[in-house]
């Protein structure tokens, strides 16, 4: 386990200096201090190194923003906060931002095979996030597809010019509240703050 946190270590300090695609799996060996059989023993390739890291990074990022919304309760709507957060939080992210700006094409082909694990990690969340109670009334297939919806409308934001500036916090919330929020179901929308 230490070496494979190592390895992870390793790969995303060189995805941040490098770039993903300029990463050989020598150099990840290299600044791990393993051998390069260690990280093939692991992954059997750059892809699924990558997709290691961002598997990783995306737990702990979806664990922070369940926690800091938890901690601090939302300001508007709990589908606002948490859509304003994961915005905020993966543009602050160096190498998932990067990810997002420079290489839009890797992240749409590890969506097509990360996809499934992406929405339970925000079902996860909003099960954190939301009062007690409220995920059992709503039931599990509606805070499922509200994960879903979530992510595609980040993902919108994330990978998409806009007409209007998406930058600060504010105008993140606001076009989540003109747009997001009502796409979804009026029993969704109704989340006791």
């Amino acid at each position: 386990m230490a070496a494979e946190q190592a390895i992870l270590d390793a790969a995303l300090l060189e995805f941040e200096k490098h770039g993903v695609h300029r990463v050989a799996l020598e150099d990840v060996a290299r600044r791990a201090r393993v051998s390069r059989t260690t990280i093939y023993r692991r992954y059997a390739n750059r892809d699924e190194l990558v997709a290691a890291v961002i598997e990783r990074e995306n737990v702990a990022l979806f664990a922070d923003i369940a926690d800091e919304l938890k901690d601090a309760g939302p300001r508007s709507n709990y589908y606002v906060e948490a859509f304003t957060s994961s915005i905020l939080r993966f543009r602050r992210h160096r190498v998932l931002n990067q990810m997002m700006t420079d290489e839009p094409a890797l992240v749409l082909a590890q969506a097509h095979r990360h996809y499934p694990r992406a929405v339970e990690r925000m079902a996860d969340a909003l099960h954190v996030i939301f009062p007690p109670g409220f995920a059992d009334r709503i039931g599990e297939r509606a805070v499922t597809d509200l994960a879903d919806t979530i992510l595609r409308y980040a993902a919108m934001v994330l990978l998409l010019p806009s007409v209007e500036p998406l930058e600060t916090a504010d105008q993140i919330r606001d076009f989540a509240t003109r747009h997001f929020l009502p796409s979804l179901p009026a029993a969704l929308r109704a989340v006791p703050v």
